[in-house]
């Protein structure tokens, strides 16, 4: 009786460790794989700022094809985000991971918070640093808008009273989503805000709201407006670069830091790529801050004027308390 209890409890452990390795079925195998290459969320300020990746997996039903497999899916889950330093290039100031499966929103940070979508981008969240993410509500879209448009990368910026600027969402340029209720209703470029109409880009800075806009392809130039009042422009000649064009933007906010991208106009230029992205941060006094120092970046990687570069592998960035 003993030798029998024995076996049935080291197939009990064989199935635990087959399921938790590789998935269990006669046809259909899981594999984890490694992490994904970092991506940048959003910038925090003018030096940190926030990263995240996810853990990759695969799952092989068996047949008839290569190495006995009919075929494989991936995916990916267990994502992560990182607080990390894109000046100087050192150990991470926190991380952590969930075991949600989200859509990051790219640009947005306030209070040092992210927002995220999921499942299907009916729901949205908040993951700030130091926390567990949140899942908060349902979003509940009002005529004319209808819904998140990825063709379109829907743009979710900061708005007063800890509100949710929405910009290009299905139905409607701009909409504003209730944090509290979930309800998202369209915002008409009338009367104070007919401002907004000719925007690139437009996010709630310190009490004020702050656009940048551009005229066409090739421009040197990007202009910042606050509150509807033109305050500084950005001058773009002396990069030996113009305003390129790109299918999520060419001028948008990531952050507070002011994001454009760039085409060359120097085959010698330092500009590691092309197109290129250039920061210009904002000052307290409502303009392009002359001492944000100069900075470039490219998907996750940065570069400052001198040609050094620094990016974080995902071998950089763990769990990690903050400090």
């Amino acid at each position: 009786m003993m030798a029998d209890v024995k076996r049935l409890f080291v197939v009990v452990i064989a199935v635990f460790a087959c399921v938790g390795m590789w998935g269990c079925g006669d046809d259909v195998n899981f594999k984890w794989e490694g992490r994904s290459a970092p991506r940048v969320v959003s910038l925090v300020d003018d030096s940190l700022v926030l990263l995240y990746n996810c853990r990759s997996y695969s799952t092989c039903h068996e047949g008839s094809g290569p190495m006995g497999y009919g075929g494989c899916n991936g995916g990916c889950e267990n994502y992560g985000l990182f607080l990390a330093n894109y000046r100087k290039k050192q150990s991470i100031y926190w991380g952590d991971t969930s075991n949600l499966v989200v859509a990051f929103m790219s640009g947005f940070y306030r209070d040092s918070m992210v927002i995220f979508l999921k499942n299907d981008y009916s729901e949205f969240g908040f993951w700030k640093i130091g926390e567990q993410p949140k899942l908060t509500k349902k979003l509940k879209w009002s005529s004319p808008c209808s819904g998140y448009d990825g063709f379109n990368y829907t743009r979710f910026r900061p708005w007063a009273n800890g509100n949710v600027l929405l910009i290009g969402a299905k139905g409607c340029e701009y909409a504003i989503l209730d944090t509290a209720t979930g309800n998202v209703n369209e915002l008409l470029t009338e009367g104070d805000y007919t401002w907004l109409k000719d925007c690139e880009d437009v996010v709630y800075l310190d009490g004020m709201l702050a656009g940048l806009k551009k005229t066409n392809f090739g421009d040197e130039m990007v202009w910042l407006f606050i509150d509807g009042v033109l305050m500084d422009s950005l001058n773009l000649k002396k990069h030996d670069a113009y305003v390129g064009d790109y299918f999520e933007g060419a001028v948008k906010w990531n952050g507070s830091v002011a994001q454009v991208y760039l085409n060359s106009m120097n085959s010698k230029s330092h500009l590691f790529s092309n197109p290129q992205i250039y920061l210009k941060g904002v000052s307290i006094n409502r303009k392009f801050d002359n001492q944000f120092p100069e900075i470039w970046m490219n998907i996750s990687t940065f570069m400052d004027s001198s040609g050094k570069e620094v990016f974080y592998n995902a071998e950089d960035l763990y769990v990690i308390g903050g400090r």
